[in-house]
Protein backbone atom coordinates (compact mmCIF):
# COMPACT_ATOMS: atom_id res chain seq x y z
CA UNK A 1 0.00 0.00 0.00
CA UNK A 2 1.31 3.46 -1.09
CA UNK A 3 1.06 5.69 2.01
CA UNK A 4 0.70 9.19 2.13
CA UNK A 5 3.32 11.58 3.92
CA UNK A 6 1.05 11.96 6.95
CA UNK A 7 -0.10 8.62 6.61
CA UNK A 8 3.79 8.05 7.40
CA UNK A 9 3.59 10.40 10.06
CA UNK A 10 0.44 9.03 11.56
CA UNK A 11 2.14 5.71 11.74
CA UNK A 12 5.43 6.53 13.07
CA UNK A 13 3.90 8.00 15.52
CA UNK A 14 1.45 5.31 16.99
CA UNK A 15 3.84 3.00 16.23
CA UNK A 16 6.20 4.63 19.19
CA UNK A 17 3.52 4.78 21.64
CA UNK A 18 1.40 8.01 20.76
CA UNK A 19 -2.02 8.87 19.81
CA UNK A 20 -3.74 10.21 16.59
CA UNK A 21 -6.90 11.05 15.56
CA UNK A 22 -7.65 12.86 12.31
CA UNK A 23 -5.41 15.70 11.83
CA UNK A 24 -4.77 16.11 15.42
CA UNK A 25 -1.73 14.52 17.64
CA UNK A 26 -3.11 13.94 21.08
CA UNK A 27 -0.31 12.48 22.52
CA UNK A 28 3.57 12.24 20.87
CA UNK A 29 5.24 8.66 20.80
CA UNK A 30 8.35 8.36 22.31
CA UNK A 31 11.11 5.82 21.74
CA UNK A 32 14.85 4.51 22.74
CA UNK A 33 16.33 3.71 19.50
CA UNK A 34 19.80 3.08 20.38
CA UNK A 35 22.15 3.17 22.84
CA UNK A 36 25.75 2.45 23.89
CA UNK A 37 26.82 -1.55 24.27
CA UNK A 38 29.73 -3.13 25.36
CA UNK A 39 32.26 -5.16 22.98
CA UNK A 40 32.96 -8.83 23.16
CA UNK A 41 36.59 -7.70 23.37
CA UNK A 42 35.83 -5.25 26.32
CA UNK A 43 33.62 -8.00 27.99
CA UNK A 44 36.97 -10.48 28.54
CA UNK A 45 39.15 -7.70 29.87
CA UNK A 46 36.81 -6.80 32.56
CA UNK A 47 36.67 -10.29 33.66
CA UNK A 48 40.47 -10.32 33.76
CA UNK A 49 40.66 -7.25 35.63
CA UNK A 50 37.76 -7.65 38.05
CA UNK A 51 35.44 -5.92 36.91
CA UNK A 52 32.34 -6.97 38.55
CA UNK A 53 30.59 -8.25 35.25
CA UNK A 54 27.49 -9.12 37.46
CA UNK A 55 26.05 -5.61 37.19
CA UNK A 56 24.82 -3.98 34.20
CA UNK A 57 27.07 -3.00 31.15
CA UNK A 58 26.88 0.67 31.98
CA UNK A 59 27.81 0.21 35.01
CA UNK A 60 30.67 -1.69 34.38
CA UNK A 61 32.18 0.33 31.96
CA UNK A 62 31.75 3.11 34.22
CA UNK A 63 33.62 1.28 37.01
CA UNK A 64 36.32 0.61 34.82
CA UNK A 65 36.38 4.06 33.79
CA UNK A 66 36.68 4.94 37.59
CA UNK A 67 39.32 2.57 38.40
CA UNK A 68 41.44 3.36 35.28
CA UNK A 69 42.44 6.87 36.59
CA UNK A 70 44.35 5.88 39.61
CA UNK A 71 44.58 1.38 38.49
CA UNK A 72 42.57 0.79 41.34
CA UNK A 73 41.25 -2.68 39.59
CA UNK A 74 40.80 -5.15 42.69
CA UNK A 75 43.14 -8.04 43.17
CA UNK A 76 39.40 -10.30 43.08
CA UNK A 77 36.16 -10.66 41.85
CA UNK A 78 33.45 -9.15 44.41
CA UNK A 79 30.59 -6.94 43.78
CA UNK A 80 30.69 -3.43 43.33
CA UNK A 81 27.08 -2.20 43.48
CA UNK A 82 27.89 -0.13 46.30
CA UNK A 83 31.11 1.55 44.79
CA UNK A 84 28.91 2.16 41.74
CA UNK A 85 26.07 4.06 44.00
CA UNK A 86 29.43 6.25 46.01
CA UNK A 87 30.78 7.15 42.67
CA UNK A 88 27.52 8.93 41.90
CA UNK A 89 25.48 9.71 44.80
CA UNK A 90 28.83 10.33 47.08
CA UNK A 91 31.37 11.69 44.78
CA UNK A 92 29.32 13.13 42.19
CA UNK A 93 31.55 11.59 39.53
CA UNK A 94 29.04 11.25 36.75
CA UNK A 95 31.86 11.92 34.25
CA UNK A 96 33.04 8.33 34.12
CA UNK A 97 29.31 7.68 32.77
CA UNK A 98 29.78 10.17 30.05
CA UNK A 99 30.35 7.61 26.80
CA UNK A 100 27.27 6.19 27.94
CA UNK A 101 24.85 7.75 24.89
CA UNK A 102 21.26 7.02 24.66
CA UNK A 103 18.94 8.11 21.67
CA UNK A 104 14.80 9.26 21.91
CA UNK A 105 12.80 8.66 19.05
CA UNK A 106 10.36 11.89 19.62
CA UNK A 107 7.36 11.67 17.20
CA UNK A 108 4.40 14.61 16.82
CA UNK A 109 5.80 16.57 19.14
CA UNK A 110 4.86 20.35 18.09
CA UNK A 111 7.31 22.59 16.26
CA UNK A 112 7.80 24.32 19.43
CA UNK A 113 8.64 21.94 21.50
CA UNK A 114 11.33 20.55 19.02
CA UNK A 115 12.85 23.92 18.65
CA UNK A 116 13.74 23.63 22.56
CA UNK A 117 15.22 20.32 22.08
CA UNK A 118 17.40 21.94 19.01
CA UNK A 119 19.03 24.36 21.25
CA UNK A 120 20.72 21.57 23.32
CA UNK A 121 24.28 22.09 21.41
CA UNK A 122 25.63 18.87 23.28
CA UNK A 123 23.09 16.84 21.57
CA UNK A 124 22.81 15.19 18.16
CA UNK A 125 19.72 15.26 16.19
CA UNK A 126 18.13 14.18 13.02
CA UNK A 127 14.75 16.07 12.32
CA UNK A 128 11.40 16.11 10.10
CA UNK A 129 12.53 18.47 7.32
CA UNK A 130 9.00 20.47 6.90
CA UNK A 131 9.17 23.05 4.37
CA UNK A 132 11.06 22.78 1.41
CA UNK A 133 9.98 18.87 0.62
CA UNK A 134 6.50 17.37 0.34
CA UNK A 135 6.76 15.62 4.02
CA UNK A 136 4.51 18.64 5.81
CA UNK A 137 1.98 19.40 2.81
CA UNK A 138 -0.63 17.88 4.79
CA UNK A 139 0.42 18.46 8.53
CA UNK A 140 -1.13 16.73 11.88
CA UNK A 141 -1.16 19.33 14.49
CA UNK A 142 0.00 18.63 18.15
CA UNK A 143 -2.54 19.34 20.66
CA UNK A 144 -1.14 17.39 23.51
CA UNK A 145 -1.83 20.02 25.81
CA UNK A 146 -5.94 20.82 25.49
CA UNK A 147 -6.13 17.43 23.23
CA UNK A 148 -10.75 17.42 24.38
CA UNK A 149 -10.63 20.87 23.48
CA UNK A 150 -13.46 21.37 20.11
CA UNK A 151 -13.10 24.68 19.66
CA UNK A 152 -9.11 24.29 19.23
CA UNK A 153 -9.43 21.73 16.33
CA UNK A 154 -12.13 23.50 14.47
CA UNK A 155 -9.73 26.85 14.97
CA UNK A 156 -6.63 24.86 13.74
CA UNK A 157 -9.13 22.78 10.45
CA UNK A 158 -9.75 26.53 9.92
CA UNK A 159 -6.12 27.59 9.58
CA UNK A 160 -5.20 24.51 7.72
CA UNK A 161 -7.93 24.92 5.23
CA UNK A 162 -7.02 28.63 4.63
CA UNK A 163 -3.24 27.76 4.11
CA UNK A 164 -4.11 25.20 1.92
CA UNK A 165 -7.01 27.28 -0.43
CA UNK A 166 -4.32 30.38 -0.69
CA UNK A 167 -3.07 32.01 -3.59
CA UNK A 168 -1.73 29.52 -6.19
CA UNK A 169 0.95 31.78 -6.82
CA UNK A 170 2.36 31.13 -3.41
CA UNK A 171 4.81 28.18 -2.99
CA UNK A 172 4.24 24.61 -1.36
CA UNK A 173 7.25 25.71 1.00
CA UNK A 174 6.02 29.36 1.65
CA UNK A 175 2.78 27.58 2.67
CA UNK A 176 4.42 25.10 4.98
CA UNK A 177 6.27 27.70 6.77
CA UNK A 178 2.71 29.80 7.98
CA UNK A 179 1.48 26.48 9.52
CA UNK A 180 1.66 27.90 13.38
CA UNK A 181 4.35 26.54 15.94
CA UNK A 182 1.81 23.80 17.00
CA UNK A 183 2.38 21.49 13.81
CA UNK A 184 3.34 18.03 14.74
CA UNK A 185 6.93 17.19 13.90
CA UNK A 186 9.43 14.08 15.07
CA UNK A 187 13.26 13.80 15.31
CA UNK A 188 15.66 11.51 17.56
CA UNK A 189 18.04 12.78 19.71
CA UNK A 190 21.31 11.50 21.31
CA UNK A 191 22.78 12.37 24.47
CA UNK A 192 25.17 11.49 26.62
CA UNK A 193 23.53 10.07 30.26
CA UNK A 194 25.08 12.82 31.70
CA UNK A 195 24.03 15.22 29.34
CA UNK A 196 20.22 13.85 30.09
CA UNK A 197 20.48 14.38 33.53
CA UNK A 198 21.86 17.63 33.55
CA UNK A 199 18.92 18.43 30.65
CA UNK A 200 16.42 16.97 33.12
CA UNK A 201 17.69 19.04 36.08
CA UNK A 202 16.90 22.17 33.31
CA UNK A 203 13.19 21.23 32.08
CA UNK A 204 11.54 19.46 35.02
CA UNK A 205 11.17 22.52 36.61
CA UNK A 206 7.68 24.64 36.96
CA UNK A 207 9.78 28.20 36.43
CA UNK A 208 9.32 29.01 32.95
CA UNK A 209 9.74 25.78 31.64
CA UNK A 210 6.58 25.11 28.72
CA UNK A 211 4.26 22.52 29.54
CA UNK A 212 4.63 19.99 26.92
CA UNK A 213 8.45 20.03 26.78
CA UNK A 214 7.78 19.07 31.13
CA UNK A 215 5.42 16.63 29.96
CA UNK A 216 7.94 14.77 27.55
CA UNK A 217 10.87 15.06 29.70
CA UNK A 218 9.08 13.76 32.33
CA UNK A 219 8.60 10.35 30.25
CA UNK A 220 11.93 10.14 29.49
CA UNK A 221 13.08 10.32 32.82
CA UNK A 222 10.62 7.44 33.56
CA UNK A 223 12.32 5.93 30.86
CA UNK A 224 15.86 6.64 31.53
CA UNK A 225 14.88 5.81 35.60
CA UNK A 226 14.02 2.01 34.20
CA UNK A 227 17.35 1.33 32.11
CA UNK A 228 19.29 2.95 34.36
CA UNK A 229 18.28 2.94 38.10
CA UNK A 230 21.40 4.17 40.10
CA UNK A 231 22.26 7.12 37.98
CA UNK A 232 18.92 8.56 37.49
CA UNK A 233 16.78 10.50 39.63
CA UNK A 234 12.85 10.08 40.09
CA UNK A 235 10.48 12.50 38.24
CA UNK A 236 10.18 13.95 42.02
CA UNK A 237 13.09 14.07 42.67
CA UNK A 238 14.56 16.12 39.68
CA UNK A 239 11.44 19.02 40.41
CA UNK A 240 13.09 19.26 43.90
CA UNK A 241 16.40 20.02 42.53
CA UNK A 242 16.05 23.68 40.56
CA UNK A 243 17.59 24.16 37.51
CA UNK A 244 20.95 25.78 39.23
CA UNK A 245 21.59 22.04 40.27
CA UNK A 246 22.69 21.31 36.72
CA UNK A 247 25.48 23.92 37.48
CA UNK A 248 27.36 21.47 40.19
CA UNK A 249 26.59 18.63 38.14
Amino acid sequence: MNLSHKDRHVKLIELSGGKVEGDFVLLPGIMVTKRSSVSEEAKSLFEKMNIDTNRPEYEQHAEFNSRITYLSFKNEKSSSKEFNKKMIHEYGHRGVYNDEYVTFLIAGCSLETQLEFVAHNEATIARLTSSKTKAQNDPLYCISLDNNNADLKDYLKEIKSGINTSNPNISDELKNMLHPGIKAVSFTITMSVKNWHKTLIGRLSHHGVETEMRQIMERIAIKLKEMYPIFFNTVEEYYQLGNNAKYSE
